[in-house]
């Protein structure tokens, strides 16, 4: 499909007036870390490689997102990097001219060597996933020793020119008492940090239960060591109250489905990497695109087929009723 002359470009509303122009991409359920609160001890069954989008397919629904007004997407996972040529995907995306913004959440760990290539292909600001900067308990977090490669990744990325943000999943017992070393770390390295309340989901609610802060109790901390001021010019659509930090240069922000749900102001969806089309990340209801494609459906019918999914987009999450439904490691950031 070709993109719309810019005269003719669409908006893509749900049944309340938001716009939706923001679409998270998850190219694969995959990942190489295994953090104790996203992916069950019992061990997960990963989606068999023809259940999940090929770039072809992703790249043709990415364009029909984009014809309807779609203006950023980010990449995630799983691990968005450990699928196969992933980057090939990335450079093709990063060739639409009517997309404003690509970006891409990460766990680090392979940043450093794809760091040239994403900044080539288009990529100027990742998320990077690190909920603790102490090595050894980095590796009980994520069950693997490579608290270094993590960090190499943000500085390789940071001297290609990208900006980092860092998601720090808040944990009671586990780096609640590492709050203020992430805001002084962010100030060093010029890095704006996010602190992400523990969300239940099907193989963590008891973790999240016993481990839940409130991003209040966060704040309130930080707050009688930092000077913290609501961010000027902060986009209402945005997910993270945020803050900045004296006249550092840099923000926290705080990301609180739980406590402060910021759905009045959605603009986003998300597609898994199997064709599920979710128009709310707690939402336990939605359409196969992929499945749309696999029995011979034209752009035309997708688009509409997309169009029917958002307009019934749910005002606000439901998060207490579907949080056993949901599988963490499928959704990514």
């Amino acid at each position: 499909m070709e993109d719309r002359p810019m005269n003719e470009k669409m908006s893509l509303c749900d049944g309340y007036g938001r716009v939706i122009d923001y679409l998270r991409i998850s190219v694969t359920d995959r990942c190489n870390l295994r953090c104790f609160y996203c992916m069950p001890a019992s061990g997960i069954p990963f989606l068999p490689h023809e259940k999940i989008f090929s770039y072809e397919e992703l790249l043709r629904i990415a364009d029909i997102f984009i014809n309807l007004g779609i203006k950023k997407i980010r990449i995630t996972g799983g691990e968005p990097l450990v699928r196969n040529d992933v980057l090939y995907f990335i450079d093709q995306l990063g060739s639409r001219r009517s997309l404003e913004e690509l970006t891409l959440t990460t766990n680090g760990t392979l940043l450093a060597e794809c760091a040239h290539d994403l900044y080539s292909a288009g990529i100027r600001r990742v998320n990077v996933s690190l909920d603790t900067l102490n090595r050894k308990r980095y590796e009980r977090v994520v069950g693997v020793d490579c608290f270094p490669l993590v960090l190499h990744g943000i500085e390789t990325a940071r001297v290609h020119g990208m900006r980092i943000k860092l998601n720090v999943v808040a944990m009671k017992g586990v780096n609640d008492h590492e709050f203020s070393e992430f805001v002084r770390f962010g100030i060093e390295k010029n890095i704006d940090v996010r602190f992400i309340e523990v969300m239940p989901h099907s193989g963590n609610t008891d973790i999240a239960r016993d481990m839940y802060i409130s991003s209040d109790e966060i704040f309130n901390a930080l707050h009688k060591r930092f000077s913290l001021r609501p961010a000027e010019n902060a986009a209402r659509s945005t997910t993270a109250r945020s803050f900045s930090v004296g006249e550092s240069g840099i923000k926290v922000g705080f990301i609180s489905a739980i406590s402060h749900p910021f759905c009045a102001h959605c603009n986003r969806v998300r597609l898994m990497a199997d064709g599920n089309f979710r128009t709310c990340l707690f939402s336990d209801s939605g359409i196969n695109l992929k499945k749309v494609i696999e029995r011979g459906a034209r752009d035309e019918e997708i688009e509409t087929a997309i169009k029917t999914a958002v307009m019934q987009k749910p005002f606000q999450h439901r998060l207490a009723t579907t949080a056993s439904a949901l599988i963490m490691h499928r959704i990514g950031g």
